[in-house]
């Protein structure tokens, strides 16, 4: 294959997939929200950013850290994506990077987002691709497919019962490679309260309800949070009010507010999202951390909870035996970002 002009023509289908114009993508965004599975906050955010990336030759200059060639690349290979729903387009940079690398692409799309993604899948399928490019929302569609790899995201828990669906279904076989990621939340060390961190601090603790890996769910810093609480609450009454969730407050989050406030636990209640004082693992949806600590906290929290931790974000501080990343961009990662350390491509 002509790698260049393969990848040239990939990046101009996402290109002109984002144009205000394209019509397809303005319907598949109001069905969305219509049927409430996500906000049209969130959904723009989220175009907002993947047209940035790309306008800005993100697609050219991952194939390039990739190191796609002529002789490197996946020409031939069927690759199944099984893809998330837990924020709009989550599963563009797997389809993305399983086009770019010239296999044969098969998406399992999430009946949680099944709308947006497929209009850039139906616009390269339309762009002269080479490739084999089959999707839908059932996993029956790809019986007895074989494939050569396999890209998931989900829970440590889940890995065994989807594989072993895989397995009964011959979509899969003993020789085929599992690229798997279970990273849970993300973790932010701030030292001050300057209102750009503050305010870059909330758009990744509450964007898209704190629901992505990436979404800060622990933030250790030397200030306690009683200091910050009524100072941090300003800036989150003031985001909700522009970014609505459709989900609401479970009973366990009820109930977990109670406890604390029976053990005089440090915690504040803020719309959909409870905060507290604690060094427990975040099982709960919609809670954040907050600990008092210095960089040796980070350091050992980040051993104690290992691989459930997807990214440590910080104001551009260093911290010692850890790869960390610039809190600005905890909801707005490159294309080439590596979920879980693992390159896509």
């Amino acid at each position: 294959m002509n790698i260049h002009n393969h990848i040239q023509r990939i990046a101009q289908a996402a290109k002109q997939w984002l144009q205000p114009d394209n019509v397809e993508l303005k319907k598949a965004i109001e069905q969305t929200v219509d049927e409430g599975l996500f906000s049209f906050e969130d959904i723009k955010f989220q175009i907002r950013t993947l047209k940035q990336n790309i306008d800005n030759g993100h697609v050219q200059e991952w194939a390039k850290r990739a190191g796609l060639s002529e002789s490197k690349n996946s020409a031939g290979e069927k690759v199944l994506c099984l893809h998330a729903g837990n924020l709009p387009l989550v599963g563009f940079q797997d389809a993305l990077g399983t086009l770019l690398s010239g296999a044969n692409y098969y998406g399992k799309l999430s009946k949680k987002d099944p709308y947006l993604l497929a209009t850039f899948l139906n616009l390269v399928r339309k762009s002269d691709f080479k490739a084999d490019i089959k999707y839908g929302t059932e996993l029956s569609l790809f019986e007895n497919l074989n494939a050569d790899k396999v890209l998931f995201s989900g829970s440590s828990e889940s890995v065994p019962v989807v594989q072993e669906e895989l397995r009964r279904m011959d979509i899969v076989t003993s020789d085929t490679q599992f690229v798997i990621r279970t990273a849970k939340f993300s973790m932010a060390y701030i030292t001050n309260e300057e209102p750009q961190i503050i305010t870059d601090l909330v758009e990744a603790i509450f964007r898209y309800g704190g629901q992505g890996c990436r979404s800060v769910a622990f933030v250790i810093s030397p200030i306690r949070f009683n200091k910050l609480k009524c100072h941090f609450q300003d800036y989150i009454e003031s985001f909700w009010l522009k970014n609505p969730q459709h989900k609401k407050p479970t009973e366990a989050l009820a109930y977990q507010f109670a406890y604390n406030k029976a053990i005089d636990r440090p915690q504040a209640w803020l719309d959909n999202f409870l905060i507290q004082e604690s060094e427990e693992f975040p099982e709960l949806d919609f809670t954040l951390h907050w600990i008092q600590g210095d960089e040796n906290k980070v350091l050992e929290l980040k051993q104690k909870f290992g691989s459930a931790v997807q990214s440590i974000y910080t104001a551009g501080e260093k911290i010692p035996g850890l790869e960390t990343e610039f809190l600005s961009q905890a909801q707005q990662p490159p294309l080439w970002w590596k979920p879980d350390g693992k390159e896509v491509i």
